[in-house]
């Protein structure tokens, strides 16, 4: 018995080996590799049923369920199908009492193992993480296989079964289970060195596709020496070299750094101390140029290499050099432009400097003489007063109060300049202000002349705003003059303070019910200097007090506008922002 067994065991073995063997040469056929397979594993049932250890006449066993239990499990169909075929075909010629239980036996190992083919394809993943699920699973598979062909024993005759069950438990529920769980083994080793292979053979066809058809230049480099191992088709059209040339050369040969330079470029890649470098890189039939290399290891068939990837760099660089000449040229620009706006600051402070004592000059110049004409003209019309004659009395008195009002109209003149010179040269210091109780005392200083009129004038309570309490002085001091001026004609004057919201911007207002002006005809000289919009003698003035206005706005950041209806009143806006 035992002398068979082994025989079995080396039909087994041997049967294993050639299986692999059809299997590893047929690959991509898979149709014949079934065939091929199914006879092979359908003669070696023959084979280990022509070696067995035998009871009595017609009643045989052996390891052919360990054959066809291996073909229903790691087998296709087709495969499964041809060799339990012509197991049984064999079986039923060799006929005996135990035909019926050997054909059961055959039967059932295939569609245990078939069985268990599927629950092994399903539960792939799992036995990936459990090393060891493979073992006690094909142990277990072996119990059950040869448990069905122990039962298959009970269609032997009575007297037969009882006889041939005791010593059949051993081998069948011990022995054959052991070697079938390591021939599955073998099966499963084989399956994955197999699985390896093909990777390993696709990532390598994968690799060397993507090395010949890709568009970009490539080249495969030895560390050691730095010769060029390989150079794919993009690289031959990009150095002008034929691909047997460039295998026989260094990179050295094509990059224009000093040879110690480049090896240590290169030792720097292959231990990933640097992945990106810039060179110039010489061709077959055509000046250096400029790339930029992506290199890093790689290990082929054991051995460590450099893979570089090379990127014409030439329109970049050409880009960068025409980017530092052009900013070099701006920034001439910017020098000589700031030379120009600094000579022109320096002019216009000189002119402003001389605007100024010019207006010093005027003003201070024109005083004394006016003084003297004020005071001459009033000793004048002592004079005239003692004259007799009352006719020529009057029309002096006449001509001397002309001499009067225009020498207080050219102090009043004098006056205005000064307050716009000051207004545009002195510093402002921005404060919260209270506009409201400002706007009050202003009004109140403007009326001290106008004693005998009525005036309806309302300010807006807890308007506040943050700017020069001087300059802010010197604007109501205008603004409020000019509304009780040109409502002198109301029998009330009304004018108000208040503030408005424009665009999300707070905005000031004085409005009056006064005379008047059209705009449109002002166009935009409403604030220019020594501008006058209402000819109207009763409404004295030098021309200068909205220009002062428009200057303190401005000194704050601010804006200024006017509404005004000829006949019915005028309306000034005007906001506060950061001084300059």
């Amino acid at each position: 018995m035992l002398t068979a067994l082994f025989q079995n065991i080396t039909i087994l073995i041997s049967s294993t080996v050639l299986y692999h063997f059809i299997t590893r040469n047929l690959r991509g056929k898979p149709n014949a590799r079934s065939v091929v397979n199914g006879l092979l594993l359908g003669a070696t049932a023959i084979l280990t049923m022509l070696t067995p250890f035998q009871f009595e006449k017609g009643v045989f066993y052996d390891t052919r369920s360990v054959v066809i239990g291996i073909t229903g499990f790691f087998g296709t169909p087709l495969t499964t199908v041809i060799a339990t075929a012509i197991a049984v075909g064999f079986r039923v010629a060799r006929g005996g009492a135990g035909m019926i239980a050997g054909v059961l036996s055959i039967l059932s190992a295939a569609l245990v193992a078939s069985a268990g083919r599927r629950v092994r394809h399903r539960y792939r993943e799992f036995s990936s993480h459990h090393p060891l699920s493979p073992i006690w699973g094909t142990w277990l598979l072996g119990i059950i296989i040869h448990a069905m062909v122990v039962l298959s024993q009970f269609a032997l005759p009575r007297e037969l079964w009882q006889a041939l069950l005791p010593p059949l438990l051993l081998p069948y529920l011990g022995i054959f289970p052991l070697a079938f769980s390591l021939i599955c083994l073998l099966f499963l080793d084989n399956e994955n060195i197999e699985r390896t292979t093909n990777e390993l053979a696709e990532s390598e066809a994968r690799y060397r596709s993507l090395f010949e058809n890709h568009h970009t230049t490539m080249l495969i480099i030895d560390p050691g020496d730095g010769s060029i191992i390989d150079a794919n088709p993009a690289a031959v059209a990009f150095y002008g070299w034929d691909r047997a040339k460039m295998k026989t050369m260094r990179v050295s040969d094509i990059n224009t750094l000093q040879p110690d330079d480049v090896k240590i470029r290169i030792a720097q890649a292959a231990s990933n101390e640097n992945n990106v470098f810039y060179f110039k890189h010489r061709r077959a039939s055509a000046p250096p140029i400029d790339v930029e290399v992506y290199s890093g290891p790689i290990t082929i068939h054991g051995k460590k290499l450099v893979f570089s990837i090379v990127h014409d760099n030439s329109r970049r660089v050409k880009a960068e050099q025409e980017l530092t000449q052009l900013t070099e040229t701006l920034e001439q620009q910017v020098r000589s432009r700031t030379t120009d706006l600094e000579e022109q600051t320096w002019r216009l402070t000189e002119l402003n400097k001389e605007y100024e004592a010019f207006v010093y000059s005027i003003s201070h110049d024109l005083r004394a003489p006016l003084r003297a004409i004020s005071g001459f003209s009033a000793i004048l019309q002592d004079a005239v007063d003692s004259v007799e004659q009352s006719g020529q009395r009057e029309e002096s008195h006449h001509m001397i109060e002309r001499i009067q009002a225009n020498a207080v109209r050219m102090q009043k003149l004098i006056d205005d300049m000064l307050m716009l010179s000051r207004v545009s040269s002195r510093a402002i210091n921005p404060q919260p202000i209270d506009l409201s109780a400002a706007a009050a005392e202003a009004f109140k200083n403007a009326c001290e002349g106008e004693l005998d009129r009525k005036f309806d004038f309302f300010v807006e309570p807890g308007l506040h705003a943050v700017a020069d309490s001087d300059l802010v002085q010197i604007l109501l001091a205008n603004l409020l003059p000019n509304a009780i001026k040109f409502t002198r004609k109301r029998e009330v004057a009304r004018i108000e303070l208040g503030a408005i919201s424009r665009a999300g911007k707070k905005m000031f207002f004085i409005r009056d019910n006064g005379a008047g002006f059209d705009v449109a005809m002002a166009e935009n000289r409403i604030f220019a200097p020594f501008q006058r919009f209402n000819e109207n003698p009763e409404f004295e003035g030098t021309g200068i007090g909205l220009s002062i206005v428009k200057r303190v706005v401005a000194r704050h950041g601010g804006t200024v506008s006017v509404d005004s209806v000829p006949g019915e009143g005028t309306t000034f806006y005007f906001s506060f922002n950061e001084g300059r």
